[in-house]
């Protein structure tokens, strides 16, 4: 049995308007995947520099905490002292990362050998007694903010 030519070109045109249908479904669909992970790649680089900053100063004591300058880069300094040598811990932002580096006091400074932890936006660190505030800053301004209250004194 036939089908007549024209229930056969309809039948064609409904299979053309299903595939294209699915394609602009499809291409909606990624553009909308690509789009959310752009926005959660730009929140990472403050979201995660906070994290690991959060819980790096969480129990630490405020009189271990300083806000110092090194070769033109602003580094938060958290000295400890570790089997009766004192150690620094340097956080600081370089070449879109946040970098830390340890260190004995007594050794010379070199902020290309610290290791890299996350990538981030650029930071500035702001220390008023036991208060910190960290900056994140992009293009147009000042992204975020996370401010700590450290822990008084040394227990």
């Amino acid at each position: 049995m036939k089908r007549p030519l024209t229930e056969m070109v309809f039948m064609l045109l409904l299979m053309l308007l299903f595939v294209g249908c699915s394609f602009v479904t499809i291409e909606r669909c990624a553009s909308f995947y690509q789009s959310m992970l752009r926005e959660q790649q730009a929140d990472d680089q403050v979201q995660l520099p906070y994290l690991v900053l959060f819980n790096r100063l969480q129990n630490v004591p405020a009189d271990q905490v300083t806000v110092r300058e090194w070769a033109g880069t602003e580094c938060l300094v958290i000295q400890e002292e570790i089997e009766g040598r004192t150690y620094e811990t340097l956080f600081y932002y370089q070449n879109g990362a946040l970098m830390e580096l340890l260190t004995g006091t007594e050794h010379e400074l070199d902020l290309t050998a610290g290791e890299i932890l996350v990538s981030s936006q650029p930071l500035s660190f702001e220390l008023e007694s036991d208060r910190l505030q960290v900056r994140w800053q992009n293009d147009q301004g000042p992204s975020a903010t996370l401010s700590l209250i450290l822990k008084g004194g040394a227990e």
